[in-house]
């Protein structure tokens, strides 16, 4: 039985194919809801189930608890239709999303692309290089991600989020973090060489700056680092002056990277401050003199108070947790805290 889905307040009805989400259904058929991390990570896509049978796949007790789940509320990136006809709303959860908005759709395209950088930054933390060859740029805002496929990769999709600006609309720059006997990792780390040619497409996501004067705090770990650096050297060429400070936490000083590139950003730019830790110092044996302590016990030394701030996360969702819970009990508002999740794929 084909089974469809209809999308309220829209009240369009749309196709939805066996083993797809109802996310990726709205997605492939050029319309547009609210959505973040694709995989039941971040609570972007909630909506509600007003008719029909579904089944709902892995997603985070943060994202959907299980009131959430009681009360009909579900992630689109993880229901997938069971019935003949599933009706969801979106009027709640999306209560911004226009109808304009959801009819225009996301502007989504495939691009070839020669890789012509990698880097090893950490042991495990690589720098990957594209550059667009047709078409030979890509609008996209900073924070955003897009997906890369390579050619003879059996499972061939993998998201990152781009850590170059929209400036250089001619190139993606990725930071991947290397899982052992991930897919992506293997080809990444054995196969693919300068001048390989891979397929990005996008750009995909809304993690970005909101427009306001309020000061920003940034939070990261691991390559979450990358849309964070995106947004830094977004805010660099379009001339900020807003106040930024920016928490990066990593385990051993082997486990930091770009620090150089940050620390130079700092000393350049009144309005920028750059505050790494380290929550295993000395484990590697290096020598650290800076901040030591889990990023959230940092982060709460250095700014006892948030109120009035907004807050921007990237990295592991514990973290993602960690830190929600701090700014919001030291004054940040939850509609100020904007985060994405990187859950692990190889």
């Amino acid at each position: 039985m084909e089974n469809k889905v209809t999308i309220l307040p829209f009240d369009e009805t749309l196709d939805v194919e066996p083993e797809e989400s109802i996310l990726q259904a709205v997605l492939r058929q050029g319309r547009y809801v609210k959505y973040g991390c694709k995989h039941g990570g971040c609570s972007t896509c909630r909506a509600e189930v007003v008719d029909g049978d579904y089944r709902l796949g892995d997603s985070t007790s943060f994202a959907l608890s299980d009131a959430d789940r009681n009360a009909g509320v579900v992630l689109l990136c993880s229901t997938f239709a069971e019935s003949g006809h599933l009706v969801v709303d979106v009027s709640e959860t999306m209560d911004d999303l226009t109808e304009e908005q959801y009819q225009a759709g996301q502007h989504i395209q495939e691009f070839a692309a020669t890789v012509d950088r990698i880097d090893a930054l950490t042991h495990d933390i690589r720098w990957l290089g594209l550059r667009l060859n047709e078409p030979e740029t890509m609008p996209f805002v900073a924070g955003q991600y897009v997906e890369v496929g390579v050619p003879g990769m059996p499972d061939p999709w993998r998201s990152f989020s781009m850590a170059n600006s929209p400036t250089e609309s001619d190139r993606v720059d990725l930071i991947v973090k290397v899982l052992p006997g991930g897919c992506f990792s293997s080809v990444l780390d054995q196969r693919l060489s300068l001048g390989d040619q891979v397929q990005p497409r996008g750009p995909l996501g809304q993690f970005g700056v909101q427009l306001s004067h309020r000061p920003m705090i940034m939070i990261a770990g691991g390559s979450g680092m990358a849309p964070i650096l995106g947004i830094l050297r977004e805010l660099v060429a379009t001339g900020n002056r807003r106040e930024v400070t920016f928490f990066y936490g990593a385990r051993t000083a082997g486990d930091l990277f770009l620090v150089e590139e940050l620390g130079q950003l700092a000393r350049q730019h009144d309005w920028f401050t750059f505050i790494p830790a380290l929550s295993d110092a000395g484990a590697d044996g290096a020598a650290w003199e800076g901040e030591t302590g889990l990023i959230t016990e940092v982060l709460a030394r250095h700014l006892p108070s948030t109120v009035g701030r907004e807050a921007y996360l990237c990295g592991p969702p514990p973290m993602i947790d960690a830190a929600v819970e701090v700014l919001e009990s030291s004054g940040c508002k939850p509609r100020h805290i904007h985060f994405d999740r990187f859950v692990p794929s190889g």
